[in-house]
């Protein structure tokens, strides 16, 4: 009698056991403690200073006697004399030069500059830069475009070749213009040859 009333208390208390709401283990995550994430704030002098680039149809015209051309740049340009550019900004730069040569295209000068770096002389436009044949103003022309192992000390330098307007001249003449590549294309549709009145 005892052991059977000593077996149902047993059976009781495991069954309020098992009917009582067991606490559930919190995952670890909770225990552990959360990082708190802070806000960064910038100075004035970490924030980029952002240049509101105009359109180019409220760009200024440069004109060049010498070169018989004319384009239209950031009227936020200055003259430069110190260095290569012709004009240049904050944010980019031309220079035109020009050459009558006995051979050579614009395509294959462009080439010739693609070949310099690649022997390991130097490298303007960096190890793999990338050569591009169009038509500038109606006229034969080619683009070199920098790859991105460029040095920055370059500035983004490309080069545009252009063959000038045939003017009775056997040499071909060629208006070589360096720029940052960021505006290249940009020149390429606003530069234009002053051409010769009949």
């Amino acid at each position: 009698m005892k052991t059977k009333t000593l077996f149902i208390v047993l059976l009781v208390a495991m069954i309020f056991i098992s009917c009582s709401p067991v606490a559930k283990p919190k995952p670890i995550e909770t225990l552990l403690p959360t990082a708190r994430s802070t806000p960064t704030i910038l100075s004035p002098s970490d924030t980029p200073t952002l240049i509101e680039v105009p359109p180019v149809s409220n760009w200024k015209t440069y004109t060049s006697e010498i070169f018989h051309v004319t384009l239209k740049y950031p009227e936020y340009w200055e003259l430069d004399n110190s260095g290569d550019a012709v004009y240049s900004g904050k944010d980019g730069f031309f220079q035109i030069t020009a050459s009558s040569m006995a051979a050579p295209t614009a395509k294959e000068l462009c080439e010739n500059y693609i070949q310099i770096p690649n022997s390991g002389k130097f490298m303007d436009y960096g190890s793999n830069p990338t050569m591009e044949i169009l038509q500038v103003d109606d006229q034969s022309a080619c683009l070199v475009l920098p790859s991105v192992d460029q040095s920055q000390e370059k500035r983004g330098i490309s080069l545009l070749v252009v063959e000038y307007p045939k003017s009775g001249q056997e040499r071909t003449r060629l208006l070589t213009f360096f720029a940052d590549k960021n505006h290249m294309h940009d020149f390429i549709n606003t530069l234009k040859f002053v051409r010769e009145k009949p």
